[in-house]
């Protein structure tokens, strides 16, 4: 279970199930920040939280193979053996540690990469949490708070600390991974999962409040729903359904961040261009 410190959110050796719909992942070693220096100056930039597997990881694979400049931040280097193989044949790939519940760490990454534009910030890092443990009748408030600072904290702390740097880049985006399970619309009458739905609507509201302050300096702030994805969080639910791959999702997600103007409102939108309602 999370530390008892949620002042600075920091939350150690904790088990619980990992989010792979949204990429929750452990997050990779730090650099010195001097590995940013195999940068191509000519190529736009990405930051993604939670790239070692999943969907963080085919976005990072994704946005390497279009040839963009990638900070890839993962938990535990350790075992980001896919990520960290891709940053070894690729020097526009940088793995950095980084765990979103860990506010000093995320100043620190903002310090080193100061002064470096960063064209699309993803918050792709979030957790599901223990099933049982958001059934009503057996909450665990503990899990609640854990939760809310991974899903919600994270990506807004994620926002402030490098809004400069996506202010002083072309593209000017900042992407939340989201989900249908944080409509108060669709999710009305669903049981279970209490947490998680909680803080998906909550960083819903997270980021449409930070939209309003960040489109008068031309910054676009957008929510997506990275959809039903093969992942081995949805093989558990016991989900037999049609899915996408995590290649297919990330690719589906880059086109729809590709075509984001100052123009849309910041509503959530699924993978297939869908908007999911509030």
């Amino acid at each position: 279970m999370p530390g008892k410190d949620m002042t600075r959110y920091t939350v150690r050796n904790a088990t619980v199930l990992v989010l792979s719909l949204l990429a929750i992942t452990p997050c990779a070693t730090a650099s010195s920040g001097s590995q940013a220096n195999g940068f191509d100056p000519d190529q736009p930039t990405v930051l993604i939280t939670g790239s070692n597997r999943g969907i963080g990881f085919a976005l990072t694979r994704y946005y390497a193979g279009a040839g963009w400049n990638v900070i890839a931040t993962a938990r535990n280097p350790a075992k980001a053996d896919e990520l960290n193989a891709l940053a070894a044949g690729d020097a526009t790939v940088v793995v950095e540690q980084l765990d979103v519940t860990d506010l000093e760490r995320i100043d620190e990454l903002a310090r080193i990469y100061s002064g470096i534009p960063i064209d699309v910030l993803i918050n792709n890092a979030a957790v599901l949490g223990d099933l049982p443990g958001q059934a009503y009748g057996t909450l665990d408030y503990e899990q609640f708070q854990w939760t809310m600072a991974v899903n919600i904290f994270g990506p807004m702390a994620m926002a402030e600390a490098f809004e400069s740097n996506v202010a002083a880049s072309e593209q000017k985006k900042i992407l939340t991974l989201t989900s249908g399970l944080g409509s108060l619309t669709l999710m009305s009458k669903m049981q279970g999962m209490i947490y998680y739905r909680i803080s998906k609507a909550g960083v819903n509201m997270g980021m449409r409040a930070i939209r309003a302050n960040l489109i008068q300096d031309g910054i676009i702030v957008a929510l997506i729903a990275p959809g039903m994805v093969q992942t081995q969080l949805l093989a558990d639910s016991g989900y037999t359904g049609k899915a996408l791959t995590p290649g297919q999702s990330a690719a589906g997600m880059a086109e729809i961040i590709d075509g984001l103007t100052l123009d849309d409102i910041g509503k959530p939108t699924n993978v297939d261009g869908r908007t999911i309602p509030w």
